[in-house]
């Protein structure tokens, strides 16, 4: 066992060794695509914005939701930057769940108190059927809402998740186990499913809250939406939400 031991010990320092060497190699070469990045930052930004706006309107504990949802977006983001393309899908999957179970439980307090007692596990498909025939949603044609963009999203990052794809995989191309890949098309792919998920979650929360931040009100907020949000969409996000966006 001695022997065994000496072995397994002396192919740990090793595999550390290479690991950190792999992650630094895959960070510089995707690092020459530093705009792409950039360009998700940005987006980013628009989820502080909002967790501004959220803590003086909803209760703590439906806050920590999209507390999560932030840290999880940005998880998504650092594992990309080092190629570890599979777990940034699951973090970005993650929260999108986590700001819907946010907007969820802030109007379900009863609910809520069951969810910490370990009583109360909402489905994707039960939040999805909530926010369907919400008040503030059913008044509006559905891609203003975001929420058939939230449902594709999250059923092609669940095959992500659920490694029912190959495309997904780490290793689809490699006959060696990978933790990170420099792939541009990886990078492409990723971006465009977090481009997607993060538009769709503003237009869900500027469908919610669209009372307070009409005409003139937030500003500030309305301008980092604005990163997040295509360029297209502003003109009828301001005839059917009647908010104002800024051009780029």
């Amino acid at each position: 066992m001695k022997i065994l031991q000496n072995e397994v010990a002396t192919n740990f320092e090793n595999f550390s060794t290479a690991w950190k060497t792999d992650l630094l190699k895959t960070h510089e070469e995707l690092d020459k695509s530093r705009g792409r990045y950039l360009e998700s930052y940005r987006r980013l930004t628009s989820l502080q914005a909002w967790r501004g706006f959220l803590e003086s309107r909803i209760d703590e504990d439906s806050l920590e939701f999209f507390l999560e949802a932030q840290n999880d977006a940005l998880v998504s983001h650092v594992l990309a930057r080092v190629g570890s393309w599979r777990s940034a899908l699951k973090s970005l999957r993650s929260s999108l769940e986590n700001v819907m179970c946010c907007l969820y439980y802030k109007d379900h307090p009863i609910e809520l108190e069951l969810w910490h007692q370990g009583q109360h596990r909402l489905t994707f498909s039960a939040l999805c059927d909530y926010f369907d025939h919400h008040p503030r949603t059913m008044s509006l044609q559905a891609g203003l809402t975001g929420l058939p963009t939230l449902k594709s999203e999250f059923s092609t990052l669940s095959r992500a998740v659920h490694a029912s794809a190959k495309g997904f995989r780490m290793t689809a191309d490699a006959k060696s186990t990978l933790l990170w890949i420099a792939n541009k098309s990886s990078l492409g792919a990723w971006a465009t499913r977090e481009a997607a998920t993060i538009a769709a979650l503003n237009l869900l929360l500027m469908t919610l809250f669209r009372g307070d931040i009409q005409g003139s009100s937030q500003q500030n907020l309305r301008k980092a939406i604005s990163l997040a949000i295509p360029l297209t969409k502003h003109s009828k996000i301001k005839s059917n939400l009647k908010i104002t966006l800024f051009s780029p």
